[in-house]
């Protein structure tokens, strides 16, 4: 090791980080044994940051501090490569950290090999305390081994334990000095670097040594990403490493890498036209792309990578079909200076989970015009969002125009989404659309095609088994998962869903393979996700359309919903799930008691369902323009 120069150069791009920069230059400072150089990169911070890192250079003169204009994070990294002087580089995030003594474990390791790159792991640290790791672990036959940089790739990629971040890696100085590469000022950077850097070189060491400490944070850059941007450099990326990957054969000892660098390609083209649904705006133009080349490449693959590349091909393609779909609906379609001038023009910001809108548009008022085309923002006078979603979708805080209307939309449960119960936030909007019985327009998980469903006629002789479940979601506010441990201890129930799965569904087409479920069983939970008044949702109706009885948690209220008298069984009625279990056992073995749970079916169904029902006959959007129209005229 050459003492007048430092062994190892560490590059810390540094941006607005002042709550964690302290830590992550305490961690660098406390890397013993091996000489080192840390360069500091002040990115055009506009917080404390450049004082703390002025402070840290002035008490350590192993640092180095660059101050820039903000560039971006390649352009940082770049400036730090100009400077480095030690034989082997590594990158750090300024939100992140080093573990304590395990780079000079990785160096001892690894430093025989006198190897271009050496690879540890990184641990991802959560806001709630939680760790965890974003790719699988690698295979115990690849630990501690040195390979060539090809082999090494390709192996990763094989077993989904390739990490692309460049902070996982340690470069030799003299062998990075020989390549071209460059940091490039795409988001996402690290998945055209790495791939290149780990091809390129002749020798790579693998180890496992948890070394680095990876911050996942809600602010950022990870998580605030524009998403056209984030579209166009996925895409980008894609197109660069399909290029790099043409540069070599498939015949002979490339194939394997060659292949595995489609699969990296691919595996991006799918995450770019997954956020491509998301932009909805028709401004936007797609970039070219080469998610086509598979026809031509596709017979040379390796076996082992042949079907996932060819998922993720269709997974791309789904998405980019369901853009292309959307450009030419009616929800996308050019509104011309005439329309927005003489039409109230209503934006749906954002969409229920992604599902398509189901709004007659031949029931829109002739004076009213709805679009999901964002460029037309400024000039709707009505925007709706959907409020569980709407944070996966905004690329910046919203300038509420004067005059505009804005309309709070949500099916949720506010326990189960705490910012709805924040009345600052609440208030920015001057209409809802939701489950609850006082909101300005109404939508239920009450239809009104449940009123006739509702009257059929139950043949109970045909049901053989007796209790089941379909349970996934794990949103526990209304403690159902502690509640239905216990029962199931008590008695047995066929647990279909993810929660406590012990069956198996035959076929699984949504709603009616979960309703032709339900008809085999007598009883069936009904258990919320969460207790509040009005939120009633399909685990309640579903089995009393299938014919059979809910045993039912969560809305206080239920009553209000129910279609008749005795129709369902209410936990709460039980001192304890034990109690619960003793008088389902006492329902199997007595008919007269089970038959009680279908005597109104006799009956006429109860007024406030029928009204309830009926409500939803004219859809919740077609509701929402009458209000509207009433408020107008009122002003």
């Amino acid at each position: 090791m050459s003492t007048s120069c430092p062994f190892l150069s560490i590059i810390v791009p540094i941006y607005n980080v002042e709550t964690y920069l302290e830590e992550c230059l305490n961690s660098l400072i406390n890397i013993r044994i091996i000489s080192k150089e840390i360069i500091l990169i002040n990115d055009g911070s506009t917080d404390r940051s450049g004082e703390i890192a002025e402070k840290f250079a002035s008490s350590h003169s192993c640092i180095k501090l660059f101050h820039q204009p903000n560039q971006g994070l390649s352009a940082a990294r770049n400036k730090g490569l100009s400077e480095v002087q030690g034989e082997y580089i590594m990158f750090i995030d300024s939100d992140d950290w080093i573990v304590e003594g395990q780079t000079e474990k990785m160096f001892s390791e690894a430093i025989g090999f006198h190897p271009d790159i050496i690879m540890g792991n990184s641990v991802c640290y959560y806001p709630d305390g939680e760790t965890g790791t974003l790719f699988n672990s690698i295979p115990s036959h690849l630990c501690h081994i040195c390979l060539t940089g090809k082999e090494c790739f390709s192996e990763l990629m094989k077993h989904g334990a390739f990490p692309p971040m460049v902070s996982n890696y340690l470069y030799k100085k003299d062998w990075l000095n020989k390549q071209t590469l460059y940091f490039e000022n795409v988001v996402h950077e690290d998945e055209l670097w790495t791939p290149q850097a780990l091809c390129l070189a002749k020798s790579v060491y693998i180890t496992n040594i948890d070394f680095y400490g990876y911050r996942q944070r809600e602010g950022s850059i990870m998580r605030t990403l524009v998403t056209s941007k984030r579209v166009r450099d996925l895409i980008y990326i894609a197109n660069r490493l399909i290029l790099f990957a043409s540069g070599y054969s498939f015949n002979g000892p490339d194939r394997d890498m060659k292949s595995e660098l489609y699969a990296k390609a691919y595996m991006l083209y799918n995450l770019a036209f997954l956020s491509l649904a998301k932009i909805k705006n028709s401004n936007f133009t797609l970039p070219s792309h080469a998610l086509y080349t598979i026809f031509k490449i596709y017979h040379h693959l390796s076996p082992l990578s042949k079907k996932r590349i060819y998922r993720y091909y269709k997974n791309a393609q789904n998405n980019l079909k369901s853009y292309l779909k959307w450009k030419i609906s009616y929800w996308a379609e050019k509104l011309s200076p005439e329309i927005i001038k003489n039409k109230h023009i209503i934006l749906i910001y954002n969409t229920m989970w992604d599902t398509p809108l189901n709004i007659p548009v031949e029931q829109i008022p002739e004076d009213y015009r709805f679009t999901t085309d964002r460029q037309y923002y400024p000039q709707a006078q009505t925007v709706i969002f959907h409020l569980p979603t709407l944070i996966n979708e905004l690329e910046d805080d919203l300038e509420k125009p004067e005059g505009q209307i804005w309309v709070a939309w949500t099916l949720e449960c506010e326990e189960n989404y705490p910012f709805l119960k924040d009345p600052e936030f609440m208030e920015l909007f001057d209409y809802r659309i939701s489950y609850h019985q006082t909101a300005d327009v109404i939508q239920s998980y009450l239809h009104d095609n449940f009123i006739p469903l509702m009257k059929q006629p139950v043949d109970t002789k045909e049901r053989a088994n007796n209790i089941c479940m379909l349970i996934s979601s794990p949103i526990n506010q209304s403690s159902r998962q502690e509640y239905l441990k216990e029962l199931m201890r008590e008695i047995p129930i066929d647990s279909y869903g993810k929660l406590f799965n012990n069956k198996k569904m035959d076929q699984d087409n949504g709603r009616e393979s979960k309703i032709n479920l339900y008809k085999q069983y007598k009883f069936v939970i009904a258990f919320e996700n969460a207790c509040a008044t009005d939120y009633v949702t399909e685990k309640f109706f579903d089995p009393l359309i299938a014919g059979a009885v809910p045993i039912y948690l969560g809305a206080p209220n239920i009553n209000e919903f129910a279609p008749g008298e005795h129709c369902f069984i209410h936990a709460n009625d039980f001192k304890s799930p034990k109690e619960l279990a003793d008088y389902i056992e006492e329902c199997y073995n007595n008919e007269q008691e089970y038959q009680s749970f279908f005597q109104w079916k006799q009956k006429d169904l109860r007024p406030q369902f029928i009204e309830k029902a009926q409500l939803q006959k004219t859809a919740p959007f077609i509701r929402l323009c009458e209000l509207l129209k009433t408020k107008e005229k009122s002003r």
